[in-house]
């Protein structure tokens, strides 16, 4: 008879073999089905915005959010592991007694976050992260904040629930633990279990892909609350706590209403000038990877970089002296769709409940009838850009994964040419008046391009400028083609940079912050350089002061088209400013407190103004 069934005898012995292993991984199997359970009763909770996303989205969000409960569960069972593999030599520690001491901690700091996470949701819109505990630190502002809550009723569930789970979480450990005591061979079950945690680094960062997990990786739908609830609350209440930095601001210069007094000066009257048009614009917004102004009529061994460029910005409005708000991607096009200033020591959108109270453009653009989509040919969770966007009124996303496997041929994923195609085809497919926004990607770094390099050289700058060269002439062939279009007449293209770049090297570090900005298309028929020196921020007041709607919702953002506005620029690098205005510059490094640059006549006055906006705009993020 057991010969007959040696290989399934040969498979028990196998398990028996791994007992110790197999024992982890059932324990992380638990906690993954105790969060998928939480999940549900997060959302049966609040069932009135359950019936709006739909039931299909009531299992979407179990689905998508499966990464992030295998990730925490991972974090949890990591000690497990430890303690599972010296219990090998040490035999005092297969006592379950101490698995289930553990595991009993754990769940009433799981329980605890969950429930509060069910209560704050209604108040406040969004998943538990560690913004709560500022609260805390007030007992009176708590209690005023929770006294309406049926605290009684909360207080008895969270005990039968916490003595339920006790009383499962000991049967299964017991059932569990039999398994500490199987195995024969030290070295097997040493090598297996260092095996598992070598592997448990793909559940803990959510997978293979480049960028790693983070909440915009389990947004799958249009539906906010969905996207909500794939989120596991202790997941996201850890990493918010490792993320976030003291609510004191550290960059406190000057007095609260002095400090206010020199941001407001710098904004002008802010009136409106709103361009009344018999019919609404059409709005296309493109976002250029890493084009710094150092590019633009620049030749490299002979060739022009930007060829295509330096026509265009003949043909509509240049704006030649404009400043990135910020340094990397996620903080531009933060400054861009949002018209805010850059965090020199974090980017708001690592926090998506700060960075959901922004105001952005799509959003207003969709209020009033514009249809809305947005085009990347990478990754939209990179850098958690996804639950930004996510908020800012898009229709429909475009992104890596709305690609076909041949077109894939970046390191990031579709190159330029491929996704301006796919934009070219659905604008035209598009109902007026309609915002699209394209984020282009073959600039980024590692510099490939489809096609053979124009600009040789293997050297960083020679690579970068050959990148820039090639995007180019996918903007370039954009453009042309729009041109021909029965949309062109009625529409406003403008062109600008999520941020500037180190190369080509430059002789002081505002350079490396200016970028270009041009406004063109079929409504812009008076063309002109502007060069007041501006910010990246003003693209939005701009642009919807051109399309006829209010932008008294931009604070950090002026019409660069009112004389009103003083020209002025403020960027943000790691803990450090700029600060340019039509007298010089002045670059402050705020771990050293010390200037690293400045030229101006008043270098006083720019320093303050510098400080200014970088003391209440670090205020302004804190108290979001």
């Amino acid at each position: 008879m057991w010969r007959n069934h040696s290989p399934f005898i040969h498979l028990i012995k196998i398990i028996i073999m791994f007992s110790k292993a197999w024992f982890i991984l059932r324990y992380w199997m638990g906690w993954i089905i105790l969060f998928q359970l939480t999940r549900f009763v997060f959302m049966l909770a609040n069932f009135a915005e359950l019936k709006k996303a739909g039931w299909a989205n009531f299992f979407g969000a179990a689905f998508w959010g499966l990464r992030m409960d295998m990730s925490m569960a991972t974090y949890i069972s990591l000690p497990v592991c430890i303690l599972v593999m010296l219990s090998i030599f040490f035999k005092g520690l297969r006592n379950r007694v101490i698995y289930q001491g553990y595991s009993i901690v754990v769940l009433l700091l799981v329980l605890l976050l969950t429930t509060a996470d069910i209560g704050l949701f209604k108040e406040w819109g969004f998943r538990i992260d560690s913004s709560f505990l500022k609260y805390l630190s007030n007992p009176t502002e708590a209690w005023a904040s929770m006294s309406h809550l049926p605290l009684f009723s909360i207080i008895v569930a969270l005990f039968a629930a916490f003595a339920i789970l006790i009383f499962i979480s000991s049967r299964w450990i017991k059932h569990l633990s039999k398994s500490l005591s199987q195995g024969s061979k030290k070295w097997v079950e040493v090598i297996s279990i260092v095996l598992l945690i070598a592997i448990s680094i793909i559940p803990l960062r959510g997978g293979l892909q480049l960028a790693p997990l983070n909440q915009s990786s389990v947004y799958f739908s249009t539906n906010n609350f969905s996207n909500l609830s794939a989120i596991n609350a202790p997941w996201n209440f850890m990493h918010s706590l490792s993320h976030s930095n003291s609510n004191k601001n550290p960059f406190v210069f000057l007095g609260e209403a002095e400090a206010k007094r020199i941001v407001d000066s710098l904004h002008g009257n802010r009136s409106e000038l709103l361009v009344q048009h018999a019919v609404k614009p059409n709005i296309i917004l493109i976002v250029w990877e890493s084009f710094t102004a150092k590019a633009v009529d620049l030749k490299k061994n002979g060739i022009e970089v930007t060829p295509g460029f330096n026509r265009l910005k003949n043909q509509g409005i240049y704006f030649s002296n404009i400043y990135a708000t910020g340094d990397r991607t996620d903080k531009g096009i933060v400054g861009v769709l949002s018209g805010y200033p850059a965090q020199p020591t974090t980017s708001i959108v690592k926090t998506p409940s700060k960075a959901g109270s922004l105001p952005m453009i799509g959003r207003d653009y969709k209020a009033v009838g514009y249809h809305t989509a947005f085009y990347y040919g990478g990754e939209l969770e990179f850098a958690n850009m996804k639950a930004y966007l996510s908020g800012g009124g898009y229709d429909k996303f475009v992104s890596v994964f709305d690609f076909a496997a041949k077109d894939k041929n970046s390191k990031w994923g579709a190159h330029d040419g491929v996704v301006m195609e796919k934009l070219l085809a659905d604008i035209n497919q598009s109902k007026s008046p309609f915002f699209y926004t394209w984020l282009t990607l073959s600039s980024h770094e590692p510099f490939e391009t489809p096609e053979a390099p124009v600009i040789k050289g293997s050297g960083i700058e020679e690579m970068f400028l050959n990148s820039l060269h090639y995007s180019d002439k996918v903007v370039t062939q954009f453009m042309e083609q729009a041109r021909q279009q029965s949309w062109w007449n009625n529409t406003i293209i403008a062109i600008v940079a999520d941020h500037g770049h180190p190369y080509p090297l430059a002789d002081n570090k505002t350079n490396n912050f200016r970028i270009p900005m041009l406004l063109l298309g079929g409504l812009i028929d008076k063309p002109g350089v502007e060069d007041k020196v501006a910010s990246q921020t003003d693209l939005a007041a701009t642009l919807l002061a051109q399309s006829g709607l209010s932008h008294k919702n931009y604070p950090w953002s002026g019409n660069l088209l009112d004389t009103t506005v003083s020209g002025r620029a403020y960027f943000a690098f790691n803990n450090g400013f700029g600060f340019v205005n039509s007298s010089g510059y002045y670059v402050f490094d705020n771990v050293g407190r010390r200037v690293s640059e400045w030229n101006g006549v008043d270098s006083l006055g720019l320093r303050r103004a510098g400080q200014a906006v970088e003391q209440v705009s670090f205020g302004d993020y804190l108290k979001r």
